[in-house]
């Protein structure tokens, strides 16, 4: 019998693959539980996962995204298998972000080496300026820990330097916009290993995917309805806008708010 682990390996495979391929977020994720519960009901019943996905697993996929109007892969399983889809897709923003970058940098470098420094009073201002705001991205990113503000604070640092040495306004910035943007390219690839991470959901959202059982029924029209999960008990609504009475299974398949969205077992 195919373990747990392996159904779910598969079901993110696929969902990697049509993320890859242009499907939208809310119909992978849509897609991503029906096949779920599909390879589940397999599985309870002894058969392999074959049984649901055929021996093509590619094909499987590319079909079903077909089939829900998303046209054809643009990007083949092994190249989001083997993570070649989003290395290429990565570089090119990293290069052109480095590009910019330098750029902006070398521009600035020239400006600073052709144009006249700022009068004595602007020059004293923008000293401070740029320090204050450097020194508030340092800690903003450390309340933060993203690696959003870290660039800025690095570029606004840089600035800083040109501006209490007298250089022009201009060169302060092409400089600053420069050092960010190299920055920021450089930071990415931690910014990325950061977001492959499987982040906790946490209120609502940890219930999505979670089965539960309807306790006042689901009426579009009253805007009632109820579901437990778990032990806990939440607002929902149908996610096509019918009704479904009380005493049936759902899943949850988004959350919007502090509501929850189902549908009923064997509907997802």
């Amino acid at each position: 019998m195919t373990d747990s682990a392996e159904l779910a390996r598969i079901a993110a495979d696929c969902e990697r693959y049509w993320r890859e391929n242009g499907v939208p977020r809310r119909a992978r994720t849509h897609m991503r539980l029906e096949l779920e519960q599909h390879l589940a009901e397999a599985a309870a019943d002894g058969r392999p996962p074959s049984a649901v996905i055929g021996h093509d697993i590619e094909g499987f996929a590319t079909e079903w995204a077909r089939e829900q109007g998303h046209g054809d892969a643009s990007t083949s399983w092994g190249e989001v298998q083997s993570g070649a889809a989003e290395f290429k897709r990565m570089s090119r923003r990293t290069a052109w972000t480095y590009g910019l970058g330098i750029v902006a940098l070398m521009a600035g470098v020239i400006a600073g080496s052709l144009a006249q420094g700022g009068d004595d009073v602007n020059n004293e201002s923008w000293r401070w300026v740029w320090t204050l705001f450097a020194l508030g991205m340092g800690i903003g990113e450390m309340f933060t820990a993203g690696f959003f503000l870290l660039p800025f604070a690095i570029g606004a640092a840089a600035a800083a330097v040109l501006a209490w040495l007298g250089v022009a306004l201009v060169a302060q910035w092409l400089v600053f916009f420069g050092v960010s943007a190299i920055a920021f390219a450089y930071l990415r690839k931690f910014i990325d290993r950061q977001d492959d991470r499987v982040q906790p959901r946490i209120g609502a959202n940890r219930w999505l995917g979670a089965k539960g059982v309807v306790l006042q029924d689901i009426d579009p029209v009253g805007a009632t309805g109820m579901v437990r999960i778990d032990t806990e008990e939440w607002r929902a609504y149908s996610e096509d806008g019918t009704a479904i009475p009380t005493g049936t299974a759902v899943i949850v398949t988004d959350v919007q708010g502090a509501r929850l969205v189902v549908s009923p077992l064997g509907e997802v």
